[in-house]
């Protein structure tokens, strides 16, 4: 064949081009609610072909038979948003694993850290690999609900690297914490039973990312922004936004309400979430220094976003699992610990906490414990040992002066 033209060349150079060129791609551990509905997204909005890693076969083959699916954004700015270029492989499929990590250009997981320690033996296998074939520098966002996750999983990695090669392949890998505010209902059976892929978002898609454990290049993703002060973002999530959501689940429920953005229209318990709200900022302002103009901004979005009906959250929702929102690094006892530690007086968040404490779900195990627990040993006895507070604390004896009183 001759080529004897500027045409035919391009043509030519383009042909090569396509031979040569390779589509990036993410390996996105977890093909849930927060890995299709929101992770997908960035990735595919970014260029990359998404690589779900799952172990639920019926979501497996329904990626690999269609090859694509569709997130519903509602509310604010609805739209139908395609999601193409996917494949998925079983995530104890070492070898699978190994071979895709060993090229890929980012890793991500959301499958709740329980899950952490499974991924281990094949993201080392994939990390030994990519190392031995020379790659470049590998970063694994961690999307979960868990303030060490990314520590986490290092740590279980690590026990499955070759010693020779465990700390240089280490400095090749960033294990790198976010912090996920896109708020993503749980699909009903009706709308699994309709399409198993398909998934109802909100709009919201940021993801700040901790910048300090970023190792190499880091590829250019849609919505994710790194962030040098990591730790003032993730405990604005957890004592703004998470804390926000489950006292109006808690609220809410108390008061006889289905749904969160009924709650919300409720004067009471606005003005009571409006207060919580104020004293979490102000603490949080106190610490970080965040723009006070900026925070507020950001307290009105959530609640704007709270207000979203597409989504419905149900209050049962918001506010399950009581146990792990009363302890005492979480959401409710830690934020009013946070305005103790910045001289705010958690006066709102020590009834939103009375309210939780009586908070009742037969469906819902740790609220049937926590009831169990008060019925037999008394609220001293759940502050202490469930939410952590040493009797001679000040917040142990606010709370305890508040259930009294309500009693």
């Amino acid at each position: 064949m001759y080529l004897s033209s500027p045409a035919s060349f391009a043509r030519a150079g383009e042909f090569l081009m396509t031979i040569t060129m390779k589509t990036p791609t993410a390996i996105q551990f977890g093909a849930g609610n927060i890995g299709r509905g929101f992770l997908a997204q960035l990735f595919h909005e970014s260029g990359f072909e998404v690589v779900f890693a799952d172990v639920a076969e019926p979501l497996l083959q329904a990626i690999n038979n269609r090859g694509e699916y569709t997130i519903q954004i509602v509310g604010d700015n609805a739209e139908d948003v395609p999601i193409n270029t996917i494949r998925a492989i079983h995530s104890r499929d070492v070898d699978a694993i190994a071979s895709e990590l060993a090229s890929s250009q980012i890793v991500c997981t959301a499958v709740g850290a329980n899950v952490l320690p499974h991924l281990a033996p094949a993201i080392a296998q994939g990390l030994i690999l990519r190392h031995r074939q020379n790659s470049q520098p590998i970063n694994i966002l961690l999307c979960e609900n868990l303030h060490d996750a990314a520590s986490l999983l290092r740590t279980h990695v690590s026990k499955h690297l070759p010693e020779a090669e465990r700390d240089t392949i280490l400095l090749k890998t960033g294990f790198v914490q976010a912090v996920v505010s896109r708020m993503v209902p749980a699909q009903t059976e009706a709308e699994k039973a309709k399409d198993i892929l398909g998934v109802r978002v909100e709009a919201y898609k940021r993801l700040p990312i901790d910048a300090n454990a970023i190792v190499g290049d880091f590829p250019k993703i849609a919505g994710v922004e790194p962030v040098s002060n990591f730790l003032a973002y993730v405990e604005r999530k957890l004592y703004t936004h998470n804390c926000a959501h489950a006292i109006l689940g808690y609220l809410g429920h108390s008061k006889g309400y289905n749904f969160g953005y009924e709650a919300l229209q409720d004067e009471e318990i606005r003005a009571l979430l409006t207060d919580v709200l104020r004293e979490t900022g102000e603490a949080l302002l106190r610490k970080h220094h965040f723009d006070p103009e900026t925070h507020q901004n950001h307290v009105l979005d959530l609640l704007h976003r709270f207000e979203n009906r597409s989504l419905g959250d149900t209050c049962l929702r918001l506010a399950r699992d009581p146990i792990r929102k009363l302890a005492i690094d979480d959401r409710l006892v830690g934020s009013a610990r946070l305005c103790e530690l910045e001289g705010i007086e958690p006066t709102a968040l020590v009834i939103a906490i009375v309210t939780a404490l009586r908070h009742d779900d037969p469906s819902d195990p740790s609220t049937l414990k926590l009831q169990a627990t008060l019925a037999e040993h008394g609220i001293e006895r759940v502050l202490t040992e469930l939410c952590g507070l040493p009797s001679q604390e000040p917040l142990h004896q606010k709370i305890l002066n508040r259930w009294r009183q309500t009693a």
